[in-house]
């Protein structure tokens, strides 16, 4: 059996079903090691967290906030001592987020000769960082020249880590996000029986449906998509309802900035994870006016087109591309253009032909994008470093 340890600050409810595929693959002994996250918004840890063996972690949390938002930046004291406990021939890293973490692996893995995979998001672009960015790309650096693999999820992270770290493409193995496909093929039915009697098909029967669904803080730019849906209704006369799911820091606020014009077009629907399928059930159309990601998973495996903007997985990568395409299972549009986020929701939405091709090429798109395929990355990666193990990083 091959001892992994995979270190993250937090394991969030989609990822579980991850977690519980790679421990089942043969000769693979996993754990995780993770920590306290926030109580609201998209850091925060499973309700339920079984399927794997797992540890949680002391952890401290550190005040930091990007662009305004209040975001997960922890130290693990006592993670050291429980590699060095476990005796983990690999250990994977969560991405640059949790790079304070890393420090221990790192020692973990030189002082004892074992491996480290570095799992990288696509992270900032040079001429885009900032000040503290900058200073800490040495250590990032050093963390990177001295992985053994790496897994990525998107399209994006792999040209980042060939193009700004010079990593060999041999050692890279894609693990492209995705949600239990399964798990939500079975909500479809269970749902599919109450969206005609539920109260909101009712009340609002002559509405097209725009559902956004995320954590409510600034990056996911809610409001750009409440206007929007606003000037659907004013200037292309059809009539849009939208409704937002999620909390988080920036709920109060969001609601507060809209006009009444449009909160009267405009359902704050809370929190939801048991029942999220049934909610977009309901929707004609998920829209991702900002940074998001899984959310685009979770639409089209229930057959809804998506409609994102360009930095939906993050301001600064193209990897929306990887999930979306224009024109057959949905649109993208221009970051922080309103209007053009209108005129792409009408165009969905208008246009009762188009819109079945619409869901039809989400349902394809959706069985390109299974749990089992991201796995597939994690093991392939694993059995790569045990196969070169003896093979010095350059």
């Amino acid at each position: 059996m091959i001892k992994v340890a995979i270190s993250q600050r937090i394991i969030p409810h989609y990822r579980v079903p991850v977690f519980k595929e790679l421990s089942s693959r043969k000769e693979i002994d996993l754990t995780l090691l993770y920590g306290a996250g926030f109580k609201v918004g998209t850091e925060v840890n499973a309700s339920t967290i079984d399927g794997f063996k797992n540890i949680k972690l002391f952890t401290v949390k550190l005040p930091f906030k990007l662009n305004g938002t209040r975001r997960l930046l922890v130290i693990h004291p006592f993670l050291f001592f429980k590699l060095l406990s476990g005796q983990y021939d690999i250990v994977v890293t969560e991405p640059t987020t949790n790079f304070i973490n890393v420090f221990a692996i790192f020692f973990y893995c030189k002082l004892l000769r074992k491996k480290y995979i570095w799992h990288e998001a696509g992270g900032v672009r040079k001429e885009t960082r900032s000040a503290k960015r900058i200073l800490i790309d040495p250590i990032i650096r050093l963390f990177i020249k001295n992985a053994s693999a790496f897994l990525t999820y998107n399209s994006y992270a792999e040209e980042y880590l060939i193009n700004i770290y010079n990593v060999d493409q041999k050692k890279i193995f894609r693990a492209q996000n995705a949600l239990d496909t399964s798990s939500i093929a079975n909500q479809i039915v269970k749902y599919s029986e109450e969206i005609n009697s539920n109260e909101l098909t009712a009340k609002y029967k002559d509405y097209k449906k725009v559902l956004f669904i995320g954590a409510l803080d600034k990056r996911k730019k809610v409001n750009n998509l409440i206007t929007a849906c606003y000037i659907v209704n004013k200037k292309y006369g059809l009539k849009v309802l939208c409704m937002v799911i999620g909390d988080g820091s920036d709920a109060d606020d969001i609601y507060n900035k809209c006009s009444e014009d449009e909160k009267n077009l405009t359902i704050m629907l809370g929190k939801k994870v048991e029942d999220a399928v049934l909610y977009i059930l309901l929707s004609d159309t998920v829209v991702l006016p900002g940074q998001g990601g899984l959310s685009i998973n979770h639409a089209l495996a229930c057959g809804k087109p998506i409609i994102a903007t360009e930095e939906a997985y993050s301001p600064y990568t193209s990897a929306v591309y990887d999930y979306v395409t224009d024109n057959l299972n949905g649109m993208v549009a221009k970051t922080d253009d309103i209007d053009d986020l209108a005129e792409k929701i009408f165009y969905v939405l208008s246009d009762e032909i188009r819109y079945k091709a619409f869901c039809k090429g989400a349902l394809n798109k959706s069985n390109e994008l299974t749990i089992e395929k991201m796995v597939d990355g994690y093991e392939s990666a694993i059995h790569f470093v045990i196969k070169n193990e003896n093979t010095p990083n350059k």
